[in-house]
């Protein structure tokens, strides 16, 4: 009778959630509001309220971009991009790429950039989100600051690594060693961002940077799981040291989201699934998602934060663990306090909720199209 019940109660509670999400998507997205109240300044800037000295940084405002596009807000976005610009390069986004750590100097207590070398993965998703809000609020302007932006990623963040091809480096400098040797991270390359970019900027070698980045993800987790950082040359291929190991956690996790918002036909969408495969299979055996992962033995440890299960969600919903996606959103209506005082669960949450609800869909080719544009009118 107890078992009737339960499942009953799942029934209910599945085609509540499913009905929800229908209407869900077209309403003011209140996630977004939260998010700006407690992280985003009236100047646009975003601030990791966890981090020592308050700092922020090019990844903390390009998915703020990315978020205010989805939500179809356009004075937040035109704020967020005119900080980004101002204070992380120079004025001009179109001369530098923008410096990735801001904050207070405590030796003047003043304002500025505490590390003024750029991150490509918060580059993409600027230039992305530039790029999707020209063709979604018909704004030129756009066009052009993510064009050039797009170019300058080719030029000054790409190195040709033999065994691998046109690759994706974390940032100009710091990252190609001697003999050869660079140091990657699998969770910055959105593989459908290179598909878009592909497609805008033909001429352009974004092709191969997207099956370069595949390789990475797909040779990276051969037991399941990513490494946050992986080691490769063009003699051993991946490998890890004792510096840089094989643990999967914080940057990894992104690896896993960024995959649930593939499009069903995107190219090795089907093959990222069933490598994660093992990793699924570990969150339903210990019914939350592990803080630290390791690539090399695919085992894990620890419990993650709730950021870390939200980022699962839509994984997990795809995978058809209906009663597991409703435990975990249950208990993150029950726990909201990290959305007022957590930069990083909040982003994962919002990445989450986002795709989880269908506010947005990304096509094959990398196209964003948020329902605002498609159904909401």
């Amino acid at each position: 009778m107890k078992s009737l019940i339960n499942t009953l109660f799942t029934m209910i509670v599945l085609f509540t959630f499913s009905a929800k999400a229908q209407v869900i998507q077209c309403d003011p997205w209140q996630g977004w509001q939260v998010f700006k109240k407690h992280f985003v300044t009236q100047e646009g800037r975003v601030i990791d309220l966890g981090s020592e000295q308050s700092i922020t940084t090019s990844e903390g405002q390009s998915y703020a971009l990315f978020f205010a596009l989805v939500a179809n807000d356009k004075a937040a976005f035109d704020n967020i991009l005119d900080w980004t610009q101002e204070h992380l390069s120079e004025g001009d986004l179109s001369t530098r790429l923008p410096a990735w750590k801001w904050g207070i100097n405590k030796d003047n207590n003043k304002g500025g950039i505490l590390d003024s070398n750029p991150a490509s993965d918060s580059d993409l998703w600027i230039a992305y989100s530039l790029s999707q809000a020209a063709i979604l609020w018909n704004e030129r302007r756009y066009s052009v600051l993510a064009a050039v932006l797009a170019k300058r990623i080719i030029r000054e963040e790409t190195a040709y690594i033999d065994g691998l091809g046109l690759s994706l480096l974390p940032a100009p400098i710091g990252f190609e060693y001697d003999n050869k040797r660079y140091k990657l991270n699998p969770s910055y390359s959105p593989l459908f961002i290179y598909q878009q970019f592909k497609k805008l900027y033909p001429n352009s070698p974004w092709h191969e940077l997207h099956e370069s980045s595949a390789k990475l993800l797909l040779n990276t987790a051969n037991k399941g799981v990513s490494p946050d950082w992986v080691m490769f040359d063009s003699n051993r291929g991946f490998y890890y040291d004792k510096k840089n190991t094989d643990l999967g956690s914080y940057n990894a996790i992104r690896v896993y989201l960024w995959a649930s918002m593939l499009a069903q036909d995107a190219p090795y969408k089907k093959e990222l699934l069933a490598q994660f495969d093992p990793f699924i299979e570990t969150i339903n055996e210990r019914g939350h998602v592990p803080l630290n992962t390791y690539a090399k033995s695919g085992k894990s440890e620890k419990r993650g934060p709730l950021g870390f299960n939200a980022a699962l969600l839509p994984l997990l919903a795809e995978k058809g663990n209906d009663s597991f996606v409703i435990a975990i959103q249950q208990k993150l209506m029950v726990d909201k306090s990290f959305t007022k005082s957590r930069y990083y669960d909040s982003v994962l949450n919002l990445f989450a909720e986002s795709t989880l609800n269908k506010r947005f869909k990304i096509t094959a080719d990398g196209t964003l199209k948020p329902m605002w544009s498609t159904e909401c009118h």
